[in-house]
C-alpha cells in the first residue's frame, strides 16, 4: 500500500506526476531526469511519486531499465488519474503536482517540457530550512494506493496492482478547485491556459 499521507509524514514537500506511458521515449527523458536530482531532492526532504496507467509489468521493466530510485505506481483502472484531473479520454496526461507536508498544493504544472522539468521542479524547492514561494491553495487528493511492491533495480519501490483512494468526493472537489486556482492565477498574471484543461475545467464547472 502507498498512502500519500505516509509519505509526507517523513518529508516537507512531495512532487506527484502523472505520465503516459512507461517506456515512451519522453516518459523516459522526464524519469531520468527525476533519477538525476534525486540526490538534491532527498537533501531537500523530497519524495517523488510517478503515476501512469500502463500495465504492471512495463512499469517493473521500465524502473529496471533506466534505475529509477523513486516510487512509480500503476493506475490500472485510471481512478486516480481521474481524480487528479490528468485524465484526457482513455490516456494520463503529463501533469506535476507539488504538495508540501500538510498536503497544500503549493505548484500544479499542467503541462510540462520533459527536458527541463525536473531541474525545474528542484530549482522551486528550498532548502529545508526555507519555505516554498507560492500561494497557500486548497487541499490535495489524500491518497495513492497500490496493493503490491515490487523491487526493481537500487531498492526503487515499484507498485504494479491497481490502485485506489480513500478522499471522498468533496476532498477530491477541493483539489481540482486549488488546480483552477493556480491556473486562473497563471492566466490574470499573462500566462495562457491550454485549450484541453480549460475545456477539463468547463466540464468540472459544469459537473459541480
Amino acid at each position: 500500500m502507498v498512502q500519500l499521507g505516509r509519505l509526507q509524514a517523513d518529508a516537507d514537500y512531495v512532487v506527484v506526476y502523472f505520465f503516459p506511458q512507461a517506456g515512451a521515449p519522453g516518459c523516459a527523458r522526464e524519469a531520468i531526469g527525476f533519477r538525476d536530482v534525486m540526490p538534491e531532492l532527498v537533501k531537500k526532504r523530497v519524495r517523488v511519486v510517478g503515476i501512469t496507467s500502463s500495465p504492471s509489468a512495463e512499469i517493473v521493466a521500465f524502473a529496471k531499465e533506466h534505475g529509477l530510485n523513486f516510487d512509480l505506481l500503476c493506475d490500472s483502472n485510471r481512478r486516480i488519474c481521474d481524480e487528479w484531473g490528468a485524465l484526457r479520454g482513455e490516456n494520463t496526461a503529463r501533469m506535476t503536482f507539488i504538495l508540501n507536508a500538510k498536503g497544500i498544493v503549493t505548484h500544479a504544472f499542467p503541462r510540462v517540457d520533459v527536458w527541463k522539468h525536473p531541474a525545474e521542479v528542484l530549482a522551486l524547492i528550498p532548502a529545508p530550512s526555507g519555505g516554498i514561494a507560492a500561494a497557500p491553495v486548497e487541499s490535495a487528493p489524500a491518497a495513492a494506493q497500490s496493493q503490491a511492491s515490487v523491487p526493481a533495480t537500487n531498492s526503487t519501490a515499484v507498485s504494479p496492482a491497481s490502485m485506489g483512494h480513500s478522499a471522498g468526493p468533496d476532498l477530491v472537489a477541493e483539489a481540482a478547485r486549488a488546480v483552477l486556482k493556480l491556473l486562473l492565477m497563471h492566466k490574470q498574471s499573462g500566462g495562457t491556459i491550454p485549450p484541453d484543461v480549460s475545456e477539463l475545467l468547463s466540464q468540472f464547472g459544469r459537473q459541480n
